[in-house]
C-alpha cells in the first residue's frame, strides 16, 4: 500500500499462549470482546486460509461493512486478514508470543490513506481507531484474566 495508515497496540495477558490464541481465533467469541463490532459471520473454518469473514463495525462513529480474507495462519503465532470487499483496503495481523509467564498479543493494521478532501482526517481517524483497538485488546484481557 503506497499512502498508509498505521495502528499497532500490544498488551500482555496473563494466561498461556494456546488459551489466548484459541480465544481470540474463535468467531464465536469476537463479540464479547471487540467493542466497535455491530455484526460478523465466518464463511469456513476459522483457522483455514481463504476463509472470509463479513462484518459490519463502527469506526469514528461511521458505520463501515465489509469482508475479509484469512491470508495468513501460524496456530499460536500469528493470524493475518487482507480486506476483500470493503470501503478501505487494509492488512492486519495478530501476533502472539510467549513473554515469561505471559502472553504478548500484538495487533498490526495498515489501511489505506483518505484522499481528495478526506485525507485532513486521516490523523483523526487514526487515533480513533487506535484507542478502538487498545479497548478491544484490553477486554481480551480482562476476559482471560478473570
Amino acid at each position: 500500500m503506497a499512502d498508509t495508515l498505521k495502528v499497532e497496540e500490544s498488551i500482555m495477558i496473563a494466561r498461556p499462549i494456546d488459551d489466548v490464541f484459541e480465544y481470540m481465533s474463535d468467531p464465536d467469541n469476537a463479540a464479547s470482546w471487540t467493542n466497535n463490532l455491530v455484526e460478523y459471520s465466518v464463511d469456513g473454518e476459522p483457522d483455514e486460509l481463504g476463509t472470509v469473514t463479513s462484518y459490519v463495525v463502527k469506526v469514528a462513529g461511521l458505520r463501515l461493512q465489509g469482508t475479509e480474507e484469512l491470508t495468513g495462519y501460524e496456530k499460536d503465532k500469528s493470524r493475518t486478514y487482507r480486506s476483500k470487499d470493503s470501503k478501505i483496503g487494509y492488512e492486519r495481523t495478530l501476533e502472539f508470543a510467549v513473554d515469561g509467564v505471559h502472553t504478548r498479543v500484538t495487533w498490526r493494521q495498515e489501511a489505506e490513506a483518505g484522499t481528495g478532501l478526506f485525507k485532513f482526517a486521516d490523523s483523526i481517524v487514526q487515533k480513533l481507531y487506535a484507542r478502538d483497538v487498545r479497548g478491544n485488546l484490553e477486554n481480551v484481557k480482562t476476559i482471560l484474566e478473570a
